[in-house]
C-alpha cells in the first residue's frame, strides 16, 4: 500500500497539468519548464506553509532559477537567487569535496586510522577506524549529533576519546554529525589551516563561490534569510564541528555553481585538477546499504532510480536507522549513470540537491522551513523525471 499510494503522489498534480507530456519528445521550452516547477513547487508550499523556497534547475546543461515567496515574512523580502539558506546537511557534501582534495593533495589516505591523525585519540578503539569509517558513518555507531555538554576543544576530544563503539568499524552505518565532522577536521589538519579556511581554498575560491559562507559576514547578512519553526523566525546555533556537518550557507546561485562542477568536474580548468579529481573522489562508491551507495557526503542509486524506494528511503525513521553496510572491495569511481543526492536541514530551513551526470540534469531546493524529506525527493523526482525523459 505505501508503493502504491507514493506512485500515486508521484503522478500527481505537475503531471496531471503537464498535457505536452503526451506530445512528441522535443526539448522542453522555458515555458514549459517554468510550468512544469511550478505546478510541482507552489503546491508543496501551501501544503507545508513554507514562507520561502529557491530552486535551480540544470537541463540540458543550461541554469534556470525559480524563486517563490519570502526570505522573511516581517517585511516581505523576497526570495532570490542570491537568497542565503542554511544547507544543514548538504553541508557534508562540502565535506566530501574538501575531503576528497586532501587526498589527491597527500594530506591524508582514507585508509589512514584516526589515531594515525589526531595525539588526542590514541585508545584502542581509534586504532581499528579509518577516517574512511568517518566519512561514511561505519565507525561504529558514533551518535547523530554531538552531546550538549560538548561545548569546547578540551570537551571534544574527552568525549571521543571515552567514546566506544557498538558495532565493529565498518559493519553498520549510522548517519552522524560526530561522525563526519571528525572526519573533516582531521582530513584538512595536515594542512595547518582551520577546516573553514581549508574549504574556502581548495573549493569554495577555485568554483569562485563568492556567497558562500560558514559564517555570513556583515556584507552579506541582507541576503541571510531566516528560517522559520512553529512560525518563529530560527537561525542555525553554532556548536563543534558545526562547519563540517551542518553549518554551510548560500544560494541557488552559487550551488548551482556547486551541482555544475560535481556533474562534471573534468570540465573544470586545467589549474583545477586536483579539485576535479577530489570531487571524483567524493562521489566514489564505498559502502552499499540497501540499494543506496555512500560516498564522501553524497549518496548515490543507480540510475534510473525508483523512486518509490529512494523517497520512502528518505525519511528520518529509515534515513537516521543503523543499517547494515557492505564495504565496496575496491572503491568503485563516479559512476554517470547515478542518481547523486543529499537532504539537509536545520531547524528553520530544508535543503535538497539531486542530480544525474549522465543527464547533464540536476536540482537544487532550497527553503527557510524544515519540512519532511519525502515531499522534497517527490517534487525533485516529479520535475527530473519530466526533464530526463525529453532529449
Amino acid at each position: 500500500m505505501k508503493k502504491k499510494s507514493l506512485n500515486t503522489l508521484l503522478l500527481g498534480t505537475a503531471f496531471a497539468a503537464a498535457p505536452w507530456l503526451h506530445a512528441a519528445a522535443a526539448p522542453m521550452t522555458q515555458q514549459q519548464i517554468t510550468q512544469l516547477v511550478d505546478n510541482t513547487i507552489k503546491p508543496l508550499l501551501e501544503k507545508r506553509q513554507i514562507p520561502g523556497m529557491a530552486v535551480a534547475v540544470l537541463y540540458h546543461g543550461q541554469p534556470q532559477f525559480f524563486n517563490y515567496g519570502v526570505a522573511e515574512t516581517e517585511h516581505q523580502r523576497a526570495v532570490t537567487q542570491d537568497t542565503l539558506f542554511e544547507l544543514g546537511s548538504v553541508s557534508k557534501t562540502f565535506t566530501g569535496v574538501a575531503g576528497g582534495v586532501a587526498v589527491q593533495s597527500g594530506l591524508i589516505n582514507l585508509n589512514d586510522t584516526v589515531a594515525q591523525h589526531s595525539p588526542e585519540l590514541k585508545g584502542e578503539q581509534w586504532q581499528k577506524i579509518t577516517l574512511l569509517n568517518l566519512a561514511t558513518y561505519t565507525a561504529g555507531g558514533l551518535p547523530l549529533q554531538l552531546p550538549d555538554a560538548v561545548t569546547d576543544p578540551a570537551g571534544l576530544w574527552r568525549y571521543y576519546q571515552g567514546w566506544q563503539p557498538q558495532w565493529p568499524a565498518g559493519t553498520m552505518r549510522n548517519y552522524s554529525n560526530a561522525s563526519i565532522g571528525l572526519f573533516g577536521a582531521l582530513a584538512v589538519k595536515n594542512s595547518g589551516l582551520n577546516y573553514a579556511d581549508y574549504l574556502k581554498k581548495s573549493v569554495l575560491q577555485p568554483l569562485k563561490l563568492t556567497q558562500t559562507f560558514i559564517t555570513v559576514p556583515p556584507s552579506a547578512q541582507a541576503n541571510y534569510a531566516w528560517g522559520y519553526q512553529d512560525g518563529k523566525p530560527v537561525r542555525v546555533t553554532p556548536g563543534m564541528l558545526d562547519a563540517e556537518a551542518y553549518g554551510v550557507k548560500s544560494g541557488t546561485g552559487d550551488m548551482m555553481k556547486f551541482m555544475q562542477a560535481n556533474i562534471n568536474p573534468a570540465g573544470l580548468s586545467p589549474e583545477n585538477k586536483v579539485l576535479a579529481k577530489g570531487i571524483t573522489r567524493a562521489q566514489s562508491r564505498y559502502y552499499r546499504i540497501g540499494n543506496m551507495y555512500q560516498g564522501l557526503g553524497w549518496e548515490m542509486v543507480d540510475w534510473p532510480i525508483v523512486p518509490a524506494e529512494v523517497i520512502a528511503g528518505s525519511g528520518n525513521e529509515m534515513a537516521l536507522q543503523a543499517r547494515p553496510a557492505s564495504a565496496l572491495k575496491a572503491p568503485q569511481s563516479a559512476v554517470a549513470s547515478s542518481w547523486v543526492q543529499k537532504t539537509g536541514s536545520t531547524n528553520g530551513f530544508g535543503a535538497y540537491i539531486a542530480f544525474i551526470p549522465e543527464k547533464q540534469l540536476g536540482i537544487v531546493m532550497l527553503a527557510n522551513k524544515n519540512y519532511p524529506n519525502p515531499d522534497r525527493i517527490a517534487a525533485a523526482w516529479q520535475i527530473l523525471k519530466v526533464l530526463a525523459d525529453r532529449p
